[in-house]
């Protein structure tokens, strides 16, 4: 069975793949070695401006970084991703409504 990719394993295989350090890579997208690590390692999502600049230094698309983002297990089970309280607030500020798993109003929707 074949391992599940993130973006984060994504971003890992085609920075290598591309000959490049975190270090580089984040010069290009004018972003902290640190935050690339932390992407690289799921700790986190980058936010739309950088998901841009990463699609285009990685040569693939938004499209296909959001479809890992989104992509279903293949029991189709939702996959969760565990994002920051930052990623949160950057969601919310582009008008999206967050609702954590479990809050009230998923329940009334299954009803």
């Amino acid at each position: 069975m074949s391992e599940k990719t993130t973006l984060g394993r994504f971003i890992a295989q085609r920075r290598k793949f591309l000959r490049l350090t975190q270090e580089e890579l984040a010069e290009r997208i004018c972003v902290s070695k640190s935050a690339v690590a932390k992407w690289e390692t799921d700790g986190g999502l980058p936010d739309r401006d950088n998901l841009k600049r990463i699609a285009q230094v990685l040569n693939t698309s938004v499209d296909d970084l959001h479809r890992i983002i989104e992509q279903e297990d293949p029991n189709g089970n939702d996959v969760r991703v565990n994002i920051t309280s930052e990623v949160i607030a950057a969601l919310e500020s582009y008008g999206y409504k967050v609702i954590p798993p479990n809050s009230d109003e998923i329940e009334k929707g299954k009803r």
